[in-house]
This record gives structure tokens, sequence and C-alpha cells, in this order.
């Protein structure tokens, strides 16, 4: 952390500062993390090696899968020498990760989750991004939301820009949430940012979702590059961590209890670098999301408290949307009977028909 301390009160939040890439074709670290996805782990493996960047290692930790996984696996690693295979107890996602990283040597490290899929100039891509702007540690892409047969269901973020540039500061205010970040496949790290965040907590609920913690951690100490194509499939489904099809209050109820724990770490983070840095995160309960999960779970359940919390949640949006189409939208759906409510949240959060199309006029899928 580059910072001047005359006292801690006086400790500014700055980016760190990230040594020269070694040259124009830097090795890459590809890290993945596999539990019982013998269905899916070939297509991954397959979408790094016909990569048109060939300076790159992948490195997959199988984290004690029961089915054919390590056999698949173990096939590849006898045909391609870039291909390295660790395996371990179960242990979790981010255990997973923090083995593989371990090991790796790359100058950069792109996570790549078993059900998912690199487009063939993802790591090239990323790359060139990190000649570019040599000060960004977080390198962001779109990601295409596929389903189990990877039939295309759009894209993230479809209507928003990516993140970019030094948002340190801007984070501290808002609460430690940044939205429109890619999942896994969707990000990379330069290894003077990744050393300072693996290994990752292993612990629950953290350690089911370790991607959270880098885009809660990462923009507090780097700058993002953005690429702005969409350079990976990510695949939904029944057994992964965000396979929820719909919004319902069992959802809403882990969205609040992972929220508050990401917070905790990014302030248990901040207090490492300066406890008045810490000091300054605003309570995560206090931000608009956190109230938004608050409403939307009372409104749903039907709870009595629905109308205080809408309420509340409108006097938030107000105050960082202002007369937004979005804003109206909100303030008229607590009026909305209970089953409209839940078909139209699930409509405008969830992915559907018209938002594939969006994705394809705009020409991210």
């Amino acid at each position: 952390m580059t910072t001047t301390e005359v006292s801690d009160t006086t400790v500014e939040l700055t980016p760190i500062s990230l040594a020269p890439l070694t040259g124009p074709r830097p090795l890459v670290s590809v890290l993945m993390a596999n539990y019982n996805y013998v269905s899916y782990v070939a297509t991954a493996i397959e979408s790094v090696i016909g990569q048109s960047y060939s300076n790159w290692e992948l490195i997959v930790c199988d984290d004690g899968s029961s089915d054919a996984s390590v056999d698949v696996v173990e096939r590849y690693v006898r045909m391609e020498s870039r291909v390295r295979l660790i395996v371990k107890r179960n242990g979790g996602h981010a255990s997973a990760l923090n083995a593989a990283y371990a090991i790796c040597g790359g100058e950069i490290i792109c996570l790549l989750d078993s059900d998912d899929v690199y487009a063939r100039t993802k790591i090239e891509s990323v790359v060139n991004c990190c000649l570019e702007f040599p000060d960004r540690g977080l390198i962001a892409h779109r990601v295409i939301r596929v389903n189990q047969r990877r039939t295309k269901e759009g894209v993230w973020p479809l209507l928003n820009a990516l993140p970019e540039g030094w948002l340190g500061v801007r984070l501290l205010g808002e609460g430690g949430i940044l939205p429109f970040l890619p999942p896994s496949s969707g990000l990379s790290l330069r290894r003077g940012l990744s050393d300072r965040l693996f290994p990752m907590p292993t612990v629950r609920p953290l350690g089911a979702c370790p991607d959270q913690i880098i885009v809660r951690l990462a923009p507090l100490i780097t700058s993002i590059g953005s690429v702005d194509k969409a350079l990976a499939e990510y695949r939904l489904h029944a057994a992964n961590s965000y396979g929820a099809s719909r919004v319902t209050v069992p959802f809403l109820d882990r969205e609040t209890e992972f929220g508050k724990a990401l917070w905790n770490h990014q302030h248990t983070f901040l207090s490492q670098i300066s406890p008045s840095l810490a000091a300054k995160l605003k309570p995560v309960t206090e931000t608009e999301y956190f109230s938004f999960i608050e409403y939307l779970r009372a409104k749903l359940g039907r709870e009595r408290s629905a109308k205080v919390l809408h309420q509340r949640y409108m006097t938030t949006l107000k105050q960082v949307r202002r007369n937004s189409w979005s804003t109206s939208f909100w303030r008229w759906s607590f009026y909305l009977p209970a089953p409209v409510f839940d078909f139209t949240i699930n409509l405008f959060l969830g992915q559907n028909i018209l938002k594939r199309a969006i994705a394809r006029l705009k020409g991210f899928a």
C-alpha cells in the first residue's frame, strides 16, 4: 500500500504499485478448481488449450471429487505439458484455488471455473489490457450466461458499463459494494495484487465464492482495467453457487448473510492497512443494496414491515439515482399484488428473451 503516514488519521487510500511485466508475452497462470464436474471439465480445459495466446499454464486443483473428474484431467496432463493437476481432500472452492495459486508462476492470474468456457482470444485480450494499462491490477470483461447445455441466456453486465479506473475511495463511501463486476471466469489479476489477496479465507460462507472476495477487496487497493467484450461463457445450473433460477426469500436470506460476511472481511482487510481507513467504510446495512434486499424479502414474504422498508429503500434510492426510470418502477412496486410483484421482479432481475435479444443487438452474444 503506497501511503504517506504521519499519523493514523492522515492515512489515505491509494493504489498499490505493480512491478512492470517482464516482456510482451508474460506467463499467464490459469487457475481452475474442480469438484464433481466430470461433465464439464474437459470443455473448460480445451478452451484454454485452444487459446490464441500460447504462453500459459493451467493448474487444475481437484477438490476431492467422487466422480471421474481426475481421470479426465489426467488425460489432458498426459497430452499437454502446460496442464498440471493437484488432487486434494475436499475443502471448498477457495481452498482449491489457494492450492493452485501456491504453485503457479504467472505474472498474470486468470480464473476459470471448471464448468465455464473461455473464448479463443480471452487470454490474449487480458494480456493486451495489462500491457496497455500497466497500473491496473484487476482486469474484468463481460461474460455470456449460458445454461447447462450452453444455450446463451444473456450477458453480464448487459446494460451497464464495467467498472474502470481507481475507485477505492468511492468504495469506502458505498459500503464496499461495487456493482457490475463479473464472476470468476471474467476476472484476472496482476501478480502484485494476487499476492495480497491469496490465500483467501476458506470459512463459511466466504469460502464458497472466492470471486466475491476478489471483487470486494481488489478495488480497494488497485485500479481496474476492463475489456468491453464477452470473453467467457458462464454456465448457470443447479449445482453451482449462482444456480438459483428465481429471486425467493431463501435466496435473499443467503444474500444478506453473505453481504454481511463480505463487509466484515473488507473491514478487517482495511484495518490491517490502517484503523482509520476501516472506520471510513460505510456500514453495509446503510447501503442502497442492503435496503433493496430487505425490501424485496419483506414484500415477497408478505411481512408487515414491507411498507416501512419500502419507504426506507425509496429514500436511499433517491439519494443515488434521482429521476431514473427504475426509481419510478420501485416507487410503485409496493402497490403490486404479491403474485404480480413476484412475477415482475423475476422478469426485471432475471434472464429472459428480451435481455438475450439486447445482448445480440449490442454484439455481446
